[in-house]
C-alpha cells in the first residue's frame, strides 16, 4: 500500500510561476512534500542538454520526481520517445499522458510499446467532462483495447467535474490500473464555473476518497495539485488535510 504520510508530493504545475526548478523543489519541501510530478512548465523535452540539471535540481533538494506529465502524446514515435528518455535518465517511475482523439489508437500503441521497452508504466490522465477521455464509459472502452501497461492517473477534481461521476467510483472501476493520483479539489461559483480549492475544503469527499485510496495496490505517484492563488500556502494546507485524515 502506498504510504501518503511518507511519499505525498506536489504537481509542479501548482508552482508554474516559479520558473527555477531548484526553487520549485524548495517550495515543495516548504509544503512538507517530498516528491514531484513534473509538468511541462518545468522541462523542455527538446533540450536534452538541460535534463541532467533538472533532475539534480530536485534530487539535490530532497525531492524525488515520482511522475512526469501530463504529456501530450501524439501518433509519432520520435515525439513520444522523448518523454521516456527523460524518465529513464531521471529515474521517473511513471509517465502520464493525454492525446487527441484523432489516431488515438496509434498513439496508445506507441505509449504501450515504450512503456514495455523502458519498463516504465504509463497512465492516462482524465481532464474532466469537456475532454474526450474525461468519462468512465470511454475509459472502459479505451482500456479494453490495451494491456495494463497503460493505467490511470486520476485527477480527483476533474473526475468530479464529469457529470454524475466521482473518484471513489473511478477507483472501484479502474483500481487494477490506478498508478497515479492528483489530489485536487473544486468549488463552483454561482455561474457554474469551477474554482480551485484547498483539498478537502471543496466538493471532494476526502475521507471517502482516502479510504478507497488505501485499497489501491499499484500506486506509483500521489501528489497534490492546486492551481489557484497563494499556491504554496494552499498546497501546504492541502497536504496537511490529507495527512490528518489518512
Amino acid at each position: 500500500m502506498f504510504d501518503l504520510q511518507k511519499f505525498i508530493g506536489v504537481k509542479t504545475f501548482s508552482f508554474r510561476e516559479i520558473k527555477d526548478n531548484a526553487e520549485c523543489a524548495k517550495a515543495i519541501r516548504e509544503c512538507c512534500g517530498i516528491t514531484a510530478d513534473l509538468s511541462g512548465t518545468h522541462i523542455d523535452y527538446d533540450k536534452p542538454e538541460t535534463w541532467d540539471k533538472i533532475a539534480s535540481d530536485y534530487n539535490d533538494n530532497g525531492v524525488a520526481i515520482s511522475g512526469l506529465g501530463v504529456v501530450m502524446a501524439k501518433p509519432d514515435e520520435a515525439w513520444n520517445r522523448r518523454f521516456f528518455e527523460f524518465a529513464k535518465l531521471a529515474n521517473v517511475p511513471l509517465v502520464s499522458f493525454s492525446c487527441n482523439p484523432e489516431e488515438w489508437e496509434t498513439t496508445f500503441s506507441i505509449m504501450e510499446k515504450f512503456s514495455e521497452e523502458y519498463s516504465i508504466p504509463t497512465a492516462v490522465h482524465n481532464h474532466g467532462g469537456y475532454n474526450w477521455l474525461g468519462n468512465s464509459t470511454i475509459m472502459k472502452y479505451v482500456y479494453s483495447k490495451f494491456s495494463n501497461r497503460i493505467g490511470l492517473c486520476l485527477d480527483t477534481a476533474w473526475c468530479i467535474h464529469t457529470e454524475k461521476e466521482n473518484p471513489v467510483q473511478w477507483m472501484e472501476l479502474f483500481g487494477d490500473r490506478m498508478y497515479g493520483i492528483h489530489f485536487k479539489d473544486f468549488t463552483w461559483s454561482r455561474n457554474g464555473k469551477h474554482v480551485d480549492s484547498i483539498v478537502g475544503e471543496g466538493a471532494l469527499e476526502l475521507p471517502e476518497t482516502l479510504a478507497k485510496f488505501k485499497e489501491m495496490e499499484h500506486i506509483i505517484s500521489a501528489v497534490v495539485e492546486y492551481e489557484g492563488p497563494d499556491a504554496v500556502e494552499c498546497t501546504k494546507k492541502s497536504i496537511e488535510n490529507i495527512r490528518n485524515l489518512y
